[in-house]
């Protein structure tokens, strides 16, 4: 529980800081760019809208933008409603005439717009910070239109007009509009919402009732409008008559710059290798409003709780425990997320996408990376509790058991028990330098561990000279009665060369003294999350030791369970019955002498 609630806080940590992460610029920049690439699909477009563009063939029949009079615009406006039945319903021009110019040039503009009332032509705002007093003396720095500049007034009294200004995310990407601002306490419109006022006598609803500032959801692709790259709608082909006038009867005619010369073209968030030139822009817009569509993105707190929401699901998926669970409920969010957006943004909402996806993600991957930390560790602790206990291959069967393998607690088990204790090692010692005899225990000590390992048995612990063994536990072992016997008789045989290089030199013998008992015990790590020791408990153990106790040296002396399980696998002497001590009732003994080859049938004494 400890260990999850730990893994929980990291978790809630880092997606405190995932959170934030969202608004830093280059993650909002990354974010935006999923947006274009998952929503801005395009469409048809209207054909109630055309763009004139002034294009590289108009300039160069008549010369730099910068040259041109106003009667040019004078002229085409004119051509286009020289009959009133067949003109545009709007002629937006998307180029500011700003200032007073030529007076017959000034007046020709003025003369044309005047013809229908269908011209709308564009403002523009000058934003940044402006200091501002208020009733009670107090000075604010306040964010707002600086200047803001009107068509020359001749022309603007036969016509409306809208600011064009078009705003850049902080990628250089042109995804927003602005619908309107507040210019000297009086609401200003965009030059797209004015065209759509002109040709539908009212502001769209989004303007009118929404947000200042809107999502562009691009219907068109550069030149759509135009026509193509190569064979647009060209302003001089448009005033030669090589496109007939009638051609745009009825309809929103946008006129603007469609020349790289001009310097207005803008990377859009439905294509960001291709520049659209802002005429477009505004066709775009301008499309949006007649088809009704509106887009709002949701806001900072829904953002958050979508974010957190993801987060969530794929915690709670781990906290199963069950890594199928936690990856199937992982994908399945990404995925429904992912159709999710899709669904909404046709309802008209932007949701995040990279920080919720991300968000579950990097969940997961966290946590797999816990876990597979925890569970390395899980690993090193069962190899420091029994890999000086067990052979290494036992070990490596045990750590892929992982943590379950070092539990508290116990269970109950039925195994066979060796003791083993060298006779006349007390002796011995006191006659021997301290370092000598911690060199021959040492020695003694490692044939016992060998010859356990040899038969997969688990070296429980070491008692001074004395050695306790495991069969069956921790991992179920085939045989294992039989293998303990085997053991005891290899570790009686194993130390009579040691026991007689040790009698030539000090004159005293010493042996291998071995009980062995089998039933059942109950086994387990037994002691605190500190300090644990894996042992069998029970009185199978204690019979085992209190053999081993009246065993002499070089004698592997067993219980009656034992003889009864192994009979006709074993050479075995009956000593009689015994009172061992702390045992209630007298019980039988056996001394093995050695086991029957069940293959060769005949007798091996060992």
């Amino acid at each position: 529980m400890k260990k999850k609630l730990s893994n929980f806080i990291f978790v809630i940590i880092l997606a405190v800081i995932m959170l934030f992460a969202q608004y830093w610029g280059a993650f909002q920049n990354l974010e935006y760019q999923l947006q274009d690439s998952h929503y801005q699909k395009g469409g048809l477009v209207s054909p109630e809208i055309y763009v004139i563009g002034i294009d590289e063939e108009t300039l160069m029949k008549y010369g730099p933008w910068q040259n041109w009079g106003r009667e040019k615009m004078a002229e085409i406006i004119t051509l286009l409603n020289e009959d009133e039945m067949m003109a545009p319903a709007v002629i937006g021009l998307d180029i500011g005439f700003f200032g007073e110019g030529d007076p017959e040039a000034d007046q020709a503009l003025a003369d044309a717009a005047s013809l229908v009332d269908n011209v709308v032509a564009t403002s523009y705002a000058t934003f940044g910070k402006q200091i501002e007093e208020y009733e009670d003396g107090t000075f604010r720095t306040i964010e707002g239109v600086q200047t803001y500049e009107l068509p020359y007034k001749a022309f603007r009294d036969q016509i409306s007009w809208g600011f064009s200004n078009v705003p850049l995310d902080s990628d250089g990407i042109v995804r927003h509009s602005m619908y309107r601002v507040p210019v000297n306490g009086e609401m200003v419109y965009s030059f797209a919402s004015e065209v759509y006022r002109k040709y539908m006598g009212e502001l769209p609803y989004q303007v009118e009732f929404g947000e200042q500032i809107g999502y562009i959801p691009f219907t068109g692709y550069p030149y759509d409008y135009y026509g193509t790259e190569t064979a647009g709608i060209s302003f001089a082909a448009v005033l030669s008559g090589e496109i007939p006038k009638e051609y745009f009867a009825g309809t929103i005619v946008l006129i603007g710059p469609y020349s790289a010369g001009m310097m207005d073209a803008y990377m859009t968030a439905i294509k960001h290798d291709t520049a659209m030139f802002g005429v477009e822009v505004h066709a775009n817009i301008v499309q949006a409003f007649l088809d009704g569509i509106e887009k709002h993105a949701v806001s900072t707190e829904q953002s958050l709780l979508i974010t957190c929401a993801m987060f969530l699901i794929v915690l709670i998926g781990w906290m199963t425990g069950k890594i199928m669970i936690a990856t199937g409920l992982t994908l399945l969010s990404v995925i429904s997320y992912w159709y999710l957006t899709s669904v909404m943004y046709e309802r008209g909402y932007i949701f995040p996408i990279l920080f919720p996806i991300a968000s579950a993600i990097i969940c997961y991957m966290t946590q797999v990376v816990l876990q597979y930390i925890r569970e390395r560790k899980a690993k090193k602790q069962i190899q420091n509790v029994f890999g000086r206990y067990v052979s290494e291959s036992v070990v490596s069967t045990i750590v892929k058991g992982g943590e379950e393998a070092l539990k508290l607690g116990g269970q109950k088990k039925d195994i066979a028990v060796l003791f083993v204790d060298i006779r006349g090692f007390t002796p011995l010692s006191e006659g021997l330098e301290p370092e000598k005899v911690v060199e021959i225990l040492n020695s003694y000590l490692e044939i016992t561990t060998q010859a356990v390992f040899k038969q997969s048995g688990t070296v429980d612990k070491f008692m001074g000279d004395a050695t306790m063994a495991l069969f069956n536990a921790p991992l179920d072992l085939d045989d294992y009665v039989f293998r303990a016997v085997k053991c005891g008789l290899e570790m009686a045989s194993s130390s009579d060369k040691m026991a007689e290089e040790i009698k030539e030199r000090t004159g005293l013998k010493v042996g291998f003294g071995i009980g062995i008992n089998c039933g059942e015990v109950v086994i387990g790590n037994v002691g605190s999350s500190k300090r644990m020791e894996y042992t069998a408990i029970g009185s199978v153990v204690n019979t085992a030791a209190r053999l081993e106790s009246m065993a002499k040296a070089g004698e592997v002396i067993i219980g009656p369970e034992i003889f009864k399980r192994l009979e006709n696998r074993i050479i075995a002497e009956n000593l009689g019955k015994y009172q061992l001590k702390g045992i209630a009732e007298p019980m039988e003994v056996y001394r093995v002498t050695g086991i029957v080859d069940a293959h060769k049938e005949k007798e091996i004494e060992v």
